[in-house]
């Protein structure tokens, strides 16, 4: 199965940024979204929201430390928001 998501407009305060640049966010966030959907109950939930012109406006999770990286994050709100369930623990671990 293929899916496609497409982001027309994030728009992120400077701030947030933390110093990061902005196409490292980009690449992050896409790898991140990439292995968050590819994983068991993803296409299920996908499937059941069908296609959506929009979505509401989320907050971001907290960082788990000061130099946690801003596109993963932005890609577990994304996840929330299309209500992806997260991933089962494996052997103990959250992944």
């Amino acid at each position: 199965m293929s899916i496609e998501l497409h982001i027309e407009r994030l728009v992120i305060d400077e701030a947030a940024l933390g110093g990061e640049r902005a196409g490292s966010v980009r690449t992050a966030l896409e790898a991140e979204l990439a292995r968050l959907l590819a994983q068991p109950g993803a296409v299920a939930a996908l499937r059941s929201l069908g296609a959506a012109a929009a979505l509401p406006p989320v907050t971001l999770p907290s960082a788990g430390h000061p130099h946690e990286r801003l596109g993963p994050r932005i890609a577990t709100a994304v996840q929330h928001v299309l209500g992806v369930p997260p991933a089962a623990r494996v052997a103990g671990k959250e992944r």
